[in-house]
């Protein structure tokens, strides 16, 4: 069975700071690890709306938006994704931990402390709820965009822009979880990868770009579902 990708976001404005993650995480070699920087926290949030990452590393005094900041902003659309914070200063970590932040890191960033992050990252993925679709291969629930019947056989579109395919019904897989709603006979959506709802269409706007048909009749009760789920999502203790 091929080892799972693992995706790590570094937001940074100081292209330095950037490689000198970049390079810490490529010595770890734990398994199969690609990064992407970005060099603004808007730069980071778009990205994070077409696909989410396993993990984001996250500096926090940057020009424009700032760390705490865009962190809000990712609890407020992609939930408890894995974020650690770093910085020069150990002022800002009382609000990392109170927006859940997963770790927070003083620059310079050693290399024990990568080496332990990505061991909590790897604990973290393992612990995961998956889908089986054959007796070796899994699908981790968070990495599902939805799924569509087609014939006789089931599209399973994923977040990294790949799809997979395996014989089934989707009322077998009902209920799946609380993030998934079977918004159409054709359709199982996870909420947590919508970003609006068009009325006109009646149609999920998904994350990566996809729509997914909502039957007639039940769009109220979609619209009520997503907006709970938003509220899940956002529901921190302070």
């Amino acid at each position: 069975m091929e080892q799972q990708e693992t995706l790590i976001y570094i937001c940074d404005d100081d292209p330095a700071s950037v490689e000198a993650i970049r390079s810490l995480i490529l010595e770890e070699k734990a398994g199969r690890v690609r990064t992407e920087s970005f060099a603004s926290g808007k730069a980071l949030l778009a990205a994070i709306k077409t696909a989410l990452p396993d993990l984001v590393i996250l500096d926090i005094l940057m020009e424009g938006m700032d760390g705490i900041e865009v962190l809000k902003t990712i609890r407020e659309t992609a939930g408890d994704l894995p974020v650690a914070l770093y910085s020069s200063s150990p002022d800002f970590a009382l609000d990392g931990y109170r927006l859940k932040a997963a770790r927070y890191l003083e620059k310079p960033v050693k290399a024990e402390d990568v080496r332990e992050l990505l061991t909590f990252l790897r604990k973290t993925m393992q612990k995961r709820p998956v889908l089986y679709i054959g007796r070796d291969e899994t699908v981790p629930l968070a990495e599902i965009v939805y799924l569509e019947q087609q014939s006789h056989k089931i599209r399973i579109c994923l977040s990294n822009g790949q799809s997979k395919f395996f014989y089934g019904r989707l009322d077998s897989l009902e209920p799946l979880g609380s993030a998934f709603v079977r918004c159409h006979k054709s359709f199982l959506v996870n909420l947590d990868h919508v970003i609006a709802i068009d009325k006109e269409l009646s149609v999920f706007r998904m994350r990566n770009g996809d729509m997914a048909y909502i039957r007639k009749g039940s769009l109220p009760s979609m619209k009520r579902r997503y907006e709970n789920r938003l509220i899940e999502r956002v529901r921190f203790d302070l």
